[in-house]
């Protein structure tokens, strides 16, 4: 982490979504590859939510470099790096929400296999604590 939950600066603030939004974007595509090794047949359109968080946090990660680079590079855009951070901030917790609420379908796919569930269950414990991250940064901007 590289604010522990107290924003320093909103360089601190990107770097956390840069990291957590590439770590969010990387746990679909390491369910759906455990699955497919393990003989998991997810259904279809799981798989395709999967594969849409994938895309949509790397999108989100695409947007935080390129508003990054605007908002350090152009003194004309200074005074909007607290609500454009807000924004992206926001639009982290949906995509996580999003995504948790995914998690807990994805757990009902082979229940009683217990290395799968305990790998759903620690990518969710991940999600939730990235939420909690961004919520408390949240507050923290103006």
């Amino acid at each position: 982490m590289y604010c522990f939950t107290y924003a320093s600066s909103y360089d601190c603030i990107f770097n956390e979504l840069l990291l957590w939004s590439e770590i969010s974007s990387e746990h679909p595509v390491f369910i759906k590859t455990v699955a497919d090794l393990s003989g998991i047949n997810l259904p279809q359109d799981m798989e395709n939510r999967l594969m849409n968080v994938n895309r949509d946090f790397s999108e989100l990660k695409e947007k935080v470099l390129q508003t990054r680079e605007v908002l350090t590079f152009n003194c004309y855009y200074r005074n909007d790096v607290g609500s454009e951070t807000k924004k992206l901030i926001i639009e982290f917790i949906i995509l996580d929400e999003n995504f948790i609420s995914l998690l807990a379908k994805v757990k009902t796919v082979v229940p009683e296999k217990k290395v799968w569930q305990m790998l759903l269950e620690h990518i969710t414990e991940e999600q939730i604590f990235m939420k909690n991250i961004f919520e408390n940064l949240k507050l923290q901007v103006f």
